[in-house]
Formats: C-alpha cells, structure tokens, sequence
C-alpha cells in the first residue's frame, strides 16, 4: 500500500511515470513530431536521462506552486469539466478541481512558463516560456501539446526574450504569439509551419483573433494589435496572396478620441451580441488597461470607456448568455485585489457584483459549463468562484509560495510539514490534501491611492523579517524559523500567528537552527552567516551559552541522535564541530582544506557518523574518533545542497541541481559503500532542500522554481 492510501488521499494517479508520460513525448526527451524535431534536444537537459526516476522505489506524488507572475498561467480547459492547466516553473500541470491528486506533467521547457493558451475546444494547449539561459540568443520556444494523449505535437522557434501572449484562432487552425522582441509569429497549428511573422517598433500589448470570413475560395483571417505606449489599436485582416503565395497582414488604425486616451493594455476578449434586428451579431473588442478602465470597441471605431478599478484592470472573462437579453457576461480582475461583474453593452455598462482575493488578479478563466470561474492571483492563491454569486466569501482552491522556498521539516506528525519562503512566510501544510493549515501572511491596510472600502480587501503581505532562512518544529504545535533581519520567531501551527520572538537573535541573518524538547531538557540552537552558534532557553530565550569555532556562514545544526546534550554544526568553512552542553565545549573537530559544507546530517545506526554534503560534490561521512572521513560519495563535481538520513537510518537522500538520489546504506559496514537505489527529477531548478517524513514514507522537496515535490517511497525489499 503506497504513502497515499495509507493517509487517507484521493484515489487519482499521479506517480509512477514513463519516460514518454512525465514528459509527455516533449521534443528533447521523446517522440515528437513536426518540423523542429530534429533541433529539439536544445537546452542544457539535453543527454538527460527523461523521466522522473529510474526503476526504483520513488515516485512523484503531487507539486505545489503557483506564483502568478506572468499573467494567464492559469486557465480551465474547455471541453474537460473540472479540469484546468497551470503554470510550475517550467513545467505545465494539468490538474483536477476535483481530486489534488490527479496531476500530470508536461514538461518541454528549461526556463519558467511565460504565457499558456488553449484551443477552444480544449484538445490543443500551448505554453511558451521566458528566454534561454542554457542556449544561444535567448530564444523562448513555444511547445504545442496535445491535451488528451498529452504529448508535444511541435516546439515552435521564433521568438527570443520572452513570450507575452498566446492566442489560438477559433478555428483552431492558427497559432499567434507575442514576445519581448517585439516579434509577432503566426504558425500553422496543424503543421508547425511558419504562416507569418513581423518585427514592430514596439513590442506588443494586445493581440486578439476577432474572426474569420470567407473571401472568394480562401478564408480571411480578421485581428486587432496594439505595441506598448501607443493609444491606437489597430484591426487587420490575414489573408493568403495567391499571387506571391504567402500569407500577408493588411492593417489600419481603429478611430479614437482626440485626446485623453493614453492607454497601455494588459488585456483582451471578444464579446459577440446578437444584433437587434436578427442580423450578423455583433463583435466587440473588450480591452483592459493599466489605467484601470474597460475599453469597448466595434467594428474598428470606438465606443466606451468604463472605468473598472485600480491598480489596472489585468484579467478579462466573458460568460456567453450570462448577461441581459442573451449577452455575454463580463468579468474583470483588477491589480486591486477584487473580481468585478460588469453587465452592459456599447457604452452602457454597470458593474453588478464583485469579490475581494487575495492578491492581484493575473488569471481568469470559466470552467465548462460557465457556472464557476477559476481566478489566480500574484501571491499565489488561485480561486474558484461562483459566477452567478460573487457576494460569497472567496477561500483558497490552492496556497503556494511566491517567494524562493529555502528550508521544509517535520515536526512529530508524518501528515503535516512546514517550510518557509524568502518572501519571509511560513507556511504549514497538510500532506493528506495538500492544504495550507496555516500560514504567517496577514491583512495589511490598503496602499495609498485605493478607494477607502479596499482596506478590508485581504490583500496578504509576509509581515515578518527580511526573507525565512530555516526552520525548525517545536513538538508538533508551533515553528521556529530565522530570518534575514537576524530575528527568530516562533508561529502557531494551527493558524500561524505570532507566538514569541528573539530580536537580533545573532549580528547577521539567522542561517541553521535545530530545536531539542523533552521534559528534562529543551533548547533552541541557531547558526548565523558569521560563524556564531548560540544555544537558547525554550521558555524564556535567554541564551545559554555561545560559540564562535566557524570563520565563515553556518549551514547545518543537528542534535545528536543518541545524546541530546550534544549538538553538531557545519559551516561553509568546510568545519564540522561537536559541542557539549554539559561542559560549554567543543569536543570534536572534523576539518577540510577547501569548499564548503552545504548540508549536514547524522547515521541513526552504525557509529552514528556525522554525514556531511559540500561545493565540491562530495557527500563525506565521519567518525568522532578519526580525523578524517571513513567514506565518500562523489556525485561528478556538482554541488550537493542538501543530504538527509532517513528515520530508520537506513537510507539517505541527497540533492543537487534539480535531481534527488536515493541511498542505502550498510548496517552492518561503516565503510561500506552506499548503494544508490532512487532517483527523482520533478523540479525545473535547482533544488534546495529535502527531508523525509517521520514514518519513511514519504519525501518533500523544495526548490528555486518555488515548487514544492511530494514524493512517495516504497523502501527496497530484504
């Protein structure tokens, strides 16, 4: 029975994956077709053995994250009630509304996601990423995917910088997207083909597929463009010259007010009405700007300007029929942290409900049927809402870190874990359903400049310090985390408020802590970037005693598994001390002449050799009666970030770049070599941090894509 079912979890798969299905057939790393294939392994994963692990007793449970820094990450997906497709780093995840566990991945991407589009029926989907650090030129390819095999049907060359918009025609024929580079590529979605393509002055705020006619034998394809700090939108036609046999782009400026319309749009849709007398419907083009207004437009003229909200009007939805007399619905998200429905038509508009979130809305989208509507803001909170009742209390469909995750632990309990973020929040997740239980964010008051009612919108900031280093659990009811203010602090478990603080608990930020709490004994110990440890009375943080052995940052505390009166630090200095509580003394030294240790942790069998990880790619083991290490692991150079000893001492785990590998160890040898058995790759940065659930069934890892991975582990058979 996996780690899953043993809590009580959903019942979907989402671990286990093939080559061909982690990645789903993605150029680079599996089958693909279409005209880039043969340049699809570009990308420093390029070699890379594809999928998540190799035969072994790992698999990838679920991932957490949502940052909302590029506006429609994430969106439903038309045609797959329930379903929806978001934006992890560079990976692409479709997911259930539904069951959390029902995830599959889609990666193809060496950098974050920028922009994702789907058809309109929802069989194809398309993401594009930010620009290339691992090839030449930058260059921020667009990968079409098939959504119901889930594999990369093309992986699209053209655009450099990065991708801003993506937008699939309604016939679903054609592909168009925007880039940083000012480019605009049309492609062929059913061939990969390059259709049409131009360079503007400016790079481009607005694109919108407004339809399609048929013009003699060939179809014409009609559009609307506007470049960055230009008020003039401008509608033109595609169509294919016969004669030069290529297709070409034919534009003209729509009418506008004299003066007064400076506007930089963030987005668009296309409401369609039907028209008063039973004629053609009406097509309106809908624009949101950074001003904050709705711009309505028809036929190339003009129309209205509606003022929405403030902090600019970011993300636009559109119910077909929800509104009066059979007109689409229009729902607007604002940067000011409130969905708006705004019912009307040509330059009669009012707005008619609304919702406060948390966060700046980037994201918008119905999920079939039209009765809910998914909604993603930039602290990483997505919704689902009602759309015919926006007056009730909007709660979190999900909670994840905006900011980089840099330290994760458990506490008594192998269902909850915690970990902290550089944006300096905290946050204490349920490993059952992947909620947040509590988290340290809270309410601040409205920014200058909003309308007085906005100051008890919860837009949620992390009040506390200047960035979360490490971590620690006391018992299972609170955490104790440092920070880069120097301060440690102590939260609820249970709702993540603020129970005690250390002020300038060291001279600079806190870097490692580690807590020890039993009826006789209870004590917090923290490292600093200067070398400093200091060991703390629980009840009332006044410091016990302090020593100053490490010349450079400290990395890794661990109480010592056998004795809790002793402790062990390693710091960059590439030093491993063992401290007595008893004595108020160093009793054991363990030194390297160069690079710098980045982790530490302790055998739970054995002699209980003190394991550390470092710079140069060495994982070294150490006794307290030699000098120098009994055993080493190299893993070819790379930094290793973190190593974790598992509960039973029998395996450990290591991480570096963006993989994890699993080893067991020899309980009958100190010297024996390690024998690798797992190996997990999820995240699409390098990873951080990772640590083993109590009971050893489980792994979390952490990593700079703001991701977190839950990983289920089968152990290996006698």
């Amino acid at each position: 029975m996996s780690a899953r079912s043993a809590r009580g979890g959903g019942t979907g798969r989402s671990g286990g994956y093939t080559k061909d299905e982690l990645f789903g057939g993605s150029p680079g790393r599996g089958p693909a077709s279409g005209r880039d294939e043969g340049k699809a392994g570009e990308g420093k994963d390029e070699g890379k053995d594809g999928g998540d692990v190799f035969d072994g007793p790992l698999e990838l449970e679920h991932v957490i994250g949502f940052t909302g820094a590029s506006p429609r990450t994430f969106l439903a997906l038309p045609g797959a009630r329930e379903r929806f497709v978001k934006a992890m780093g560079s990976i692409a995840v479709l997911g259930d509304l539904d069951d959390p566990h029902a995830q599959k991945l889609l990666r193809a991407h060496d950098e974050p996601i920028s922009a994702l589009a789907t058809s309109v029926d929802g069989s194809l989907l398309a993401s594009g990423q930010v620009g290339s650090t691992h090839i030449p030129g930058f260059a921020a390819p667009v990968v079409v995917w098939d959504r119901v095999s889930e594999r990369a049907l093309f992986k699209l060359r053209g655009i450099t910088q990065r991708v801003n918009i993506l937008e699939f025609s309604d016939d679903m024929r054609f592909l168009a997207a925007c880039g940083e580079d000012c480019v605009l590529y049309v492609w062929d979605a059913t061939s990969g083909e390059v259709v049409f393509g131009k360079r503007y002055a400016k790079r481009l705020s607005l694109f919108q597929w407004i339809g399609a006619m048929d013009r003699g034998r060939r179809r014409v394809y009609r559009l609307a463009t506007a470049v960055t700090g230009v008020a003039e939108v401008e509608h033109g036609e595609l169509s294919f010259d016969a004669t030069r046999q290529q297709w070409q782009l034919a534009s003209a400026p729509v009418v506008m007010p004299a003066a007064g319309m400076a506007r930089e749009y963030k987005c668009s849709a296309l409401a369609t009405y039907p028209s008063p007398d039973g004629g053609e419907p009406e097509k309106y083009l809908l624009a949101g700007t950074m001003e904050g207004d709705l711009l309505a437009r028809s036929g190339g003229v003009y129309r209205a300007s509606v003022p929405i909200c403030t902090g600019g009007l970011l993300a636009l939805a559109l119910k077909p029929g929800g509104g009066a007399d059979g007109r689409p619905a229009v729902f607007a998200g604002g940067g000011d942290g409130v969905v708006r429905r705004v019912d009307g038509y040509d330059m009669r508009w009012r707005l008619t409900d609304e919702a406060a979130v948390d966060g700046a809305v980037v994201a918008m989208s119905f999920v079939d049927g039209g009765d809910e509507l998914l909604v993603g803001t930039d602290s990483g909170r997505t919704y689902r809402l009602l759309a015919g009742d926006l007056g009730q209390p909007a709660s979190p469909l999900t909670v994840s870190h905006v900011g980089v995750p840099r330290d994760v632990a458990f506490g008594a309990r192998a269902d909850v874990f915690a970990s902290c973020a550089s944006d300096g929040e905290v946050v204490v997740w349920d490993l059952s359903t992947y909620d947040a239980i509590a988290t340290t964010k809270r309410a601040c008051a409205a920014p200058k400049g909003r309308p007085a009612d906005a100051a008890e919108r919860p837009r949620r900031v992390a009040q506390f310090g200047d960035g979360a280093t490490c971590l620690a659990w006391v018992t299972d009811v609170a955490v104790v985390a440092g920070y880069g203010d120097c301060h440690v602090r102590c939260f609820s478990a249970a709702d993540g408020a603020l129970e005690w603080a250390i002020p300038t608990a060291h001279r600079r930020p806190v870097s490692a802590i580690a807590c020890h709490v039993e009826q006789k004994l209870a004590y917090l110990v923290t490292g600093s970037e200067d070398g400093s440890v200091r060991v703390w009375n629980l009840s009332t943080r006044e410091v016990m005693m302090q020593f100053a052995e490490h010349h450079k940052g400290v990395t890794g505390l661990v109480v010592d598994a056998a004795d809790p009166r002793l402790f062990h630090s390693g710091g960059l200095d590439c030093a491993v001390f063992t401290h007595d509580l008893r004595s108020e003394k160093r009793t054991v030294s363990h030194m390297m002449r160069e690079g710098a240790f980045t982790g530490l942790s302790q055998r739970k069998d054995s002699e209980r050799e003190l394991i550390t990880c470092d710079a140069n790619g060495r994982v070294l083991f150490w006794d307290c009666d030699v000098p120098e290490p009994i055993l080493g692991v190299s893993v070819d150079g790379t930094t290793v970030a973190c190593v974790a000893v598992s509960p039973s001492g029998r395996y450990f785990v290591l991480c570096r770049d963006e993989m994890l590998t699993i080893f067991e160890l020899d309980a009958n040898s100190a010297t024996a070599h390690p024998k690798p058995i797992a190996e997990g790759w999820a995240h699409s940065a390098n990873v951080t941090k990772v640590q083993w659930s109590p009971d050893e069934r489980q792994l979390v890892s952490i990593g700079a894509d703001s991701c977190i991975c839950i990983w289920n582990f089968f152990g290996t058979s006698d």
